[in-house]
């Protein structure tokens, strides 16, 4: 046992899957570049007035980076880990290329409309509501982000091997915070408590705490690697 029903190899695993082992300044990297974001979004909030669905664009946009980065990686770096990830991340693509302009033709043609219309149309649409909002620069920031974490990935692929990215500690706890914060529904209902601020801290809170976790399982397991090693030696 590790934590609570925790296992030794679960451990190792969201430690791996989290991208390895990080060091201190990994740590204040992470720390720096969250606190960033997280200004730039408080920043949209205040001045471009964004709402609590413009606060999901930066996790969208750094899926989507991965998407695209991913098979141009594989095409630099043949490792076997990172071939299914690529072929899925192409599928996922190809299939939101095609639902996309399937139904950018059935709105053509129910409206009469020329799709290069409609797609310049939206295209404007999307990019006034992000801009207006002042979203840009927490995309900008949020991508960066991700693609500065990407040759740490890559190392750790090669240490530990796949998943290049996976489920991490930071989308669980985006999860489990709101449940915890289920007691601020009837001050959100009331409108005394913003839901873009209430969804804003969800989002700093569970970057923070995911770090945290990741940390204290990564100082738990040396420090059990370091009693293994000596009683190793004492046996020896």
């Amino acid at each position: 046992m590790l934590v609570n029903n925790l296992t030794v190899a679960d451990a190792r695993h969201i430690v791996n899957c989290e991208g390895g082992e990080l060091s201190a300044g990994d740590i204040a990297t992470e720390l720096i570049t969250s606190a960033v974001v997280a200004g730039a979004l408080a920043r949209a909030i205040w001045v471009g007035d964004a709402t609590s669905w413009h606060l999901f664009l930066p996790m969208v946009a750094q899926y989507v980076a991965l998407l695209l980065v991913l098979p141009v990686v594989y095409l630099f770096l043949r490792h076997p880990g990172l071939r299914k990830d690529s072929i899925g991340a192409l599928r996922l693509i190809a299939f939101l290329l095609l639902a996309g302009a399937i139904a950018l033709a059935v709105e053509s043609y129910r409206t009469g409309a020329p799709w290069r219309t409609l797609l310049d149309d939206h295209l404007r649409q999307a990019f006034r509501w992000v801009v207006d909002a002042e979203m840009h620069w927490p995309l900008l920031l949020a991508v960066a982000a991700i693609l500065f974490a990407i040759p740490r990935r890559i190392r750790n692929l090669y240490v530990h091997g796949p998943p290049f990215y996976g489920v991490g500690l930071g989308c669980a706890m985006r999860f489990l915070i709101p449940l915890l914060g289920c007691f601020l529904l009837p001050f959100i209902a009331a409108g005394e408590i913003p839901v873009v601020w209430v969804l804003w801290t969800i989002i700093v809170l569970a970057d923070v705490l995911a770090l945290g976790m990741h940390w204290d399982l990564q100082r738990r397991l040396r420090n059990l690697d370091g009693a293994q090693l000596d009683d190793q030696r004492i046996l020896s």
